[in-house]
């Protein structure tokens, strides 16, 4: 077992392949091991046991021939995901439909190294052809593909070249890539040491990365950001998936760096077989919160980007009556990194199927369609995504962005071509030295401002989004008045930054009080009225508790909020329970509460 929600099942030991550095296969399987009866037994057990996901492995799992009726056996007994780990030399387009047709979801392929530098390590000659061959028909299939690494010793030269090569070869049916780190081997000489093994997955990502291919790292067999300097971790840090309160694992030991690393609580330390091997390695601890935060996800990947995939938020439209806005994070990944983002921008992509199943299924519900990352533009698919959404929903559709890639007018023209509505640009400042510090991506603040000034000369109607935090609260008012005098009919949608989850730090330096950002925020909403500009936001569940909204605004919120709307994330005082504005509040951040307190609510 992986953990409790994965089950490891080990299905025969005999594999037609000879790696070096594999410590499972055998020339022969123990007839227990293998018996069908037995397999589906430890099937129904592992399921029984809390299981989700059953990760069938081996040996070389396609050397049985039951394989389709085991796959559909745990679908059977409630499997929510069956992953196949396989070499694929053995499966042509017959075996990958029936795979598929008894519910198949993943196909972890071993590809240490590309052509005949393959051949040379799986000691397979001719097997790196069957294997493309058996990737080819199961993304025929419809069965995702993930390429398989092991960071050893022979294979670490072939890394930095894999990625690029395999993309040719399979396009788009290759999902991304899964990387192993060993510390056991049938062949010793090929266990490498942290720093070497750093060195060759910093190859790997250094190739993948423009390809915009995600990469992620084993959770059974990781090797830990420990192992790479801090310089360097932020580049990796996309691949870990490190679960908060994770279960101790036996043969590993936190070590004295341990004590200080702020991933100790979800990292299994160092296994002891490398210390037998190596001895305590060079350690980089994570002692900085903003790296944890980009580590971790709640529970398994697929777990969390199902979780993050859809979020429901209660907006009012212009005739003041109440709609349900769903918002789909066609990715994760950003060209930005703001530290009040929530999302977990180090997520693997849903697949093209779920997000247009997501599209559809707002449609049906009457909900308006908000598409979102993220960077969305960011996805080749993105007007292929608003095409779908207009063509099924009653409502406007919009686009969460940082406007950087609509600096190309071409792309502006496309998706007011598909029939987008409405961009919601984030631009976080007045000027590129508070703008692209908030961001921290130097230069993005030039290219946000020309791809506003490419959706104000659409049809495309433009809403900019300024999310007050410490850093930029002082330049609110210069902000108003650049929307003025550059887009005068643009709307200024206010945010105020929100502690929202585990991602979002509680930091002072970050979250200012409500009492010292509220004189800034009226007088921007002052000079708004005086040079025209609409100012909305302040209502919704990213904006302000009522009772602080500026007067000058007027009635806000003419919708009660529906009880159990916000999943718990907001709380009410006593203040609010004597305040007249009460059911039409979202109330104050829990979040907000643990840093700033309640005192500065007042009953209106």
């Amino acid at each position: 077992m992986k953990s409790a929600r994965t089950l490891s099942l080990v299905t025969n030991l005999r594999c037609n392949q000879a790696c070096a550095w594999c410590t499972r296969r055998s020339d022969r399987d123990d007839p227990r091991l293998i018996r069908a009866a037995s397999v589906r037994a430890r099937i129904e057990e592992g399921l029984a046991g809390g299981a989700e996901e059953v990760v069938i492995t081996g040996g070389e799992p396609t050397m049985r021939g039951d394989l389709a009726a085991l796959v559909a056996h745990a679908r059977a007994r409630g499997a929510r995901r069956v992953v196949l780990e396989t070499n694929a030399t053995l499966l042509d387009a017959e075996r990958a439909r029936g795979l598929r047709h008894a519910g198949l979801d993943v196909a972890r392929v071993n590809v240490p190294a590309f052509g005949d530098a393959c051949d040379a390590l799986t000691r397979d000659p001719g097997g790196f052809a069957r294997a493309l061959a058996g990737m080819k028909a199961l993304a025929e299939a419809g069965i995702a593909i993930e390429a398989a690494v092991t960071v050893v010793s022979s294979t670490a030269p072939h890394l930095g070249g894999l990625p690029g090569a395999l993309q040719a070869a399979l396009g788009a049916a290759l999902r991304g890539l899964f990387v192993r780190f060993p510390v056991e081997a049938a062949d010793p000489s090929e266990l490498l040491p942290f720093d070497g093994a750093g060195a060759a997955v910093l190859s790997l990502e250094r190739a993948a990365r423009p390809l915009e291919l995600p990469v992620r790292m084993s959770t059974g067999d990781p090797l830990p950001p420990c192992a790479f300097e801090p310089v360097a971790r932020g580049r990796v840090a996309r691949f870990y998936a490190m679960t908060p309160g994770a279960p101790r694992r036996s043969e590993h030991t936190h070590v004295a760096a341990c004590d200080g690393c702020n991933l100790s609580d979800r990292c299994p330390g160092v296994p002891d077989a490398y210390l037998a091997r190596f001895g305590t390695p060079p350690m980089h601890p994570v002692t900085d919160d903003r790296t944890r935060r980009r580590l971790a996800v709640i529970s398994t990947v697929e777990e969390q980007v199902a979780r993050e995939l859809v979020s429901r938020s209660l907006a009012t439209d212009d005739a003041g009556l109440s709609v349900v806005d769903e918002t789909i994070r066609v990715l994760f990944r950003c060209n930005q990194s703001c530290t009040f983002c929530f999302v977990s921008t180090h997520l693997p992509s849903p697949s093209p199927e779920v997000v247009a199943s997501a599209i559809r299924d707002a449609a049906a519900r009457g909900s308006r369609i908000v598409l979102s990352g993220g960077e969305p533009t960011l996805d080749p698919r993105l007007v292929e995504w608003v095409r779908l959404a207009k063509s099924l929903a009653a409502r406007e559709i919009v686009l969460q962005t940082n406007a950087i890639r609509l600096d190309d007018a071409s792309l502006v023209a496309r998706l007011e071509e598909a029939g987008l509505d409405e961009a919601f640009v984030s631009l976080h400042g007045a000027t590129a030295a508070v703008s692209d510090t908030v961001t921290e991506a130097p230069g993005t603040f030039a290219r946000t401002l020309r791809g506003v000034d490419h959706l104000h000369a659409s049809r495309i109607r433009t809403m900019l989004n300024y999310v007050v935090c410490e850093r930029n609260r002082h330049e609110l008012l210069d902000h108003v008045r650049s929307i003025a005098a550059r887009w005068p009919r643009a709307i200024l949608n206010v945010s105020f930054v929100a502690p929202s989850s585990d991602v979002v730090p509680r930091d002072r330096a970050l979250v200012p009080r409500y009492s010292d950002a509220l004189p800034e925020i009226a007088a921007a909403v002052a000079e708004a009225k005086r040079l025209g500009v609409r100012v909305v936001g302040f209502e919704s569940m990213c904006g302000l508790p009522l009772c602080l909204v500026p007067r000058e605004l007027g009635e806000l919120a003419p919708v009660d909020v529906p009880e159990g709307f916000d999943g718990g994330e907001f709380l009410k005082t006593e203040t609010c329970a004597r305040c007249s504005l009460s059911p039409r509040c979202w109330g104050i951040r829990r979040g907000y509460a643990e840093t700033h307190g309640t005192s500065e609510l007042v009953a209106r």
